[in-house]
């Protein structure tokens, strides 16, 4: 992924040097986009592995309606958690255990087994500690990757402003003197790259930090349930 991420880096300069002599003055400058985007893109994927570069593309589900996976995850996670936690209170453990072992959420699995061993506090803490940790190893990546996409993006406006100041001048000595394109180049990249940063990586960062704090305090609440669980069996034990 590195080594794609160097060659697409290569290509967006040589890209931007490019003979620009019919090129039209509009608001939309194919030079431009493609040195911010193409370059910010191309910086993610050399400080990234092939899962998490990949994975940074499809968190772009997440924003779809009806496509997030994070969110509608969090609240039927947040559900089955409500009705273990419920069954087991009235007493039916066995319905409880089923709902524990059909569930797709290993959290689940995980809540049924602190709770039948009673687990000590240390061992509740350790244990969901552990599934934080999962789910951060496994979505914090990609999210660290659009909070760094809102930085770059403006870098690499300036790396398109820059090629273009040079064509300005080359093209000055030039019996062209097609200074417009040139102009333009290196103003709609600094355009392009404070409105990508700013108006579209940096509130798709910042969304999906929210889904994930969504997803560690569901893990929360979860091990408060088992906390809670785990102490009410032993108010139960020693009353028997």
């Amino acid at each position: 992924m590195q080594i794609i991420g160097l060659i697409l880096l290569a290509f967006v300069v040589q890209y931007g040097f490019q003979d620009r002599t019919g090129a039209v003055i509009s608001a939309f400058d194919a030079h431009a986009a493609v040195m911010v985007l193409g370059g910010s893109f191309a910086a993610v994927m050399v400080s990234s592995s092939t899962q998490t570069a990949l994975r940074t593309f499809t968190c772009l589900r997440e924003i779809v309606p009806g496509l997030g996976v994070l969110s509608k995850d969090t609240e039927a996670l947040e559900a089955e958690r409500v009705q273990l936690s419920a069954l087991w209170l009235d007493g039916k453990r066995a319905q409880a255990v089923e709902l524990a072992e059909r569930s797709r959420f290993p959290v689940m699995a995980r809540m049924l087994e602190l709770v039948l061993h009673r687990a000590p506090e240390e061992a509740t803490r350790a244990a969901f500690t552990e599934l934080r940790h999962a789910e951060m190893s496994r979505w914090q990546p990609a999210i660290g990757n659009w909070e760094l996409l809102a930085k770059l993006a403006p870098s690499f406006g300036m790396v398109g402003t820059i090629t273009g100041m040079i064509q300005l001048f080359r093209n000055m000595g030039a019996d062209s003197m097609n200074l417009g394109s040139a102009i333009s180049l290196a103003l709609l990249a600094t355009l392009y790259g404070v409105a990508f940063g700013a108006g579209v990586a940096g509130p798709i960062g910042h969304y999906l930090r929210n889904l994930l704090d969504e997803r560690l305090g569901a893990l929360e609440r979860c091990e408060q349930s088992v906390s809670g669980l785990i102490a009410r069996s032993g108010r139960e034990a020693v009353r028997g």
